[in-house]
């Protein structure tokens, strides 16, 4: 298996001799870099190509934190005892089919969607059909069928060696001779019978054959067992030039279901490993240029909502909402969209100022889209942007969404985690509730534990995690927002309070639904306070400290 990864800059040379032009784009006259990720087959060498993504590459240019990414392409014998010694080797092919998988499933997920069609699917790159039986393909297959199936393996094998030597009592007395001991007879020799040919086993020790052969190409976890003699080196490679022929012979001597499931799996793989040696075998493809939409796609599929009106993501100006979802605000109990974007970038890069405009933008639009009075008739009546009486804005919490990649390759956890304090801006000083002043949050996440959730069949763990992660990013932007300001409930005690002091308390007031005659007032706190609170007391009935919570 050959390891290259996205964007890096290879002398073309290298690339060419492993995949071909059309899957890297020359920088200047010596270096070329490759914009998929994916797999390829290639039938010239008869070897895999896995392309990774860029986040496996650290911030001091190290794939996997350790090695240059060029000695990836033909390592050295030292590299591979490196791989094997860390066990590096097994994590690389783990995290190659994932990524396989990974770019399997997104494609299936939008197949059908027009939005998609246009914007997606032009990115992928593939010859594979559905049901096509890549070599990465049958391999899965096979391993599958392994760790499955171990109980099958132990009762074949505890079947076919229990009456092996059966001692053949008429043959051993006829023609055996005896040592006498206390008078009885004690036979040394035994005269046995070989039970015949058993096809079970046969298959079987091709199958650990042909797994141990796959080992040496592909890194994996298998320990041949010890009651079976493998085929191995030359013997092995000639099976591999024979291996169908012999399989045909053989077709009639299976009849459980499993058995005959194995002996499809293994005659994929001699098939195909037949047309490779015949020059009969084509290039395999499954590519995916500008992995950032798998990437968003993965983030969607575990914080997002799927059921949200379309509108929401797709907006009239032409940008698109990675991630949007409903919950509770940050005032009392109304709901509100909470608005993300995922950032796929390399270590070392950051946020820059051009996806921060566009984020206030995406809120800007989920805004304007719910307080326009065209769409009375279809919004959530639990969802409340602007307030009529006070004319202020409920907060509109927005984040972004990055991914790492921890040293020891865990999966096991998101260790989701925020990355500085939340960005601000403003329009207007010190007015919380004004429909320009908006708010950021930057978080950091573990790329294997996206890609292996996306994976996963196990709907609690994705539940549970989208739920844990609603809260985390409401709770920090709550903590954010209580540091910087000062919050007052009050009751006024004249009607004509708020049209007396609008100029003053304007973007600083805001009414939950909660509230019928109570407002809530915001203050930086490094603002004139008192000030403030001054000119209004007197006409207050009731004024007490309030904290988001």
């Amino acid at each position: 298996m050959i390891i290259l990864f996205e964007e890096y800059h290879y002398k073309t040379e290298d690339l060419s001799k492993v995949l071909t032009e059309r899957y890297y784009f020359p920088i200047n006259g010596i270096y070329s870099k490759i914009n998929f990720v994916g797999y390829y087959f290639n039938p010239i060498i008869n070897n895999a190509v896995i392309i990774f993504p860029k986040v496996f590459i650290n911030e001091n240019g190290l794939a996997f934190d350790e090695f240059e990414p060029k000695i990836l392409i033909t390592p050295t014998f030292e590299i591979k005892e490196r791989l094997v010694n860390t066990g590096k080797d097994k994590i690389v092919f783990e995290i190659s089919t994932w990524l396989f998988r990974a770019i399997q499933q997104f494609n299936k997920r939008h197949y059908y969607n027009s939005i998609s069609e246009n914007q997606f699917l032009n990115q992928v790159v593939t010859n594979l059909e559905e049901k096509s039986n890549t070599e990465l393909d049958i391999i899965l297959s096979l391993l599958k069928f392994y760790k499955e199936n171990q109980d099958l393996f132990s009762f074949i094998s505890k079947s076919a060696h229990s009456q092996q030597n059966k001692i053949n009592w008429h043959k051993t007395i006829n023609k055996k001779q005896p040592i006498i001991q206390n008078n009885t007879p004690v036979y040394i020799d035994l005269a046995t019978t070989r039970k015949k040919v058993n096809y079970d086993e046969e298959l079987l020790v091709l199958f650990y054959s042909t797994l141990n052969f796959i080992k040496g190409k592909y890194a994996f976890d298998f320990f041949p067992p010890q009651n079976y003699e493998l085929i191995k080196g030359h013997q092995f490679e000639n099976v591999l030039r024979k291996g169908c022929k012999y399989l045909k012979s053989i077709k009639y001597k299976y009849y459980s279901d499993k058995m005959i499931s194995l002996y499809n799996l293994l005659y994929a793989f001699f098939e195909r490993s037949e047309k490779t040696q015949s020059k009969k075998q084509i290039e395999e493809v499954l590519l995916i240029k500008d992995f950032n939409i798998v990437f968003e796609d993965m983030i969607d599929d575990l914080i997002g909502d799927s059921k949200l009106l379309p509108e929401l993501k797709n907006h009239a100006d032409g940008k698109q909402v990675d991630h949007i979802y409903k919950y509770k605000s940050l005032l009392a109990e109304d709901e509100i969209y909470f608005v993300g974007d995922s950032k796929y970038y390399k270590p070392q890069n950051s946020i820059g100022k051009y996806s921060k405009a566009k984020q206030f933008t995406y809120a800007k639009n989920v805004i304007q889209y719910n307080i326009d009075l065209f769409n009375d008739n279809k919004l959530d009546k639990k969802l409340r942007y602007r307030e009529i009486l006070t004319e202020g804005y409920n907060i509109t919490p927005n984040f972004f969404i990055s991914a790492f990649v921890k040293k020891d390759f865990d999966f096991s956890k998101s260790y989701l985690d925020e990355t500085g304090k939340p960005i601000m801006q403003t329009h207007f000083e010190n007015r919380l509730f004004d429909r320009d002043t908006l708010f950021v949050q930057s978080y950091n996440i573990n790329f294997l534990f996206v890609l292996s959730s996306y994976l996963s069949n196990n709907s609690t763990l994705k539940t549970n995690f989208k739920k844990d992660t609603h809260k985390k990013f409401r709770e920090k932007l709550v903590s954010f927002i209580n540091d910087k300001y000062q919050f007052y409930k009050i009751k006024p005690s004249d009607d004509n309070f708020l049209d007396k002091y609008f100029k003053l308390l304007n973007g600083k007031m805001y009414r939950p639904s909660q509230l019928e005659n109570e407002l809530i007032l915001a203050f930086q706190k490094d603002s004139d306070i008192d000030g403030v609170i001054s000119q209004i007391e007197a006409e207050l009935e009731e004024k007490t400290n309030y904290t988001l919570k």
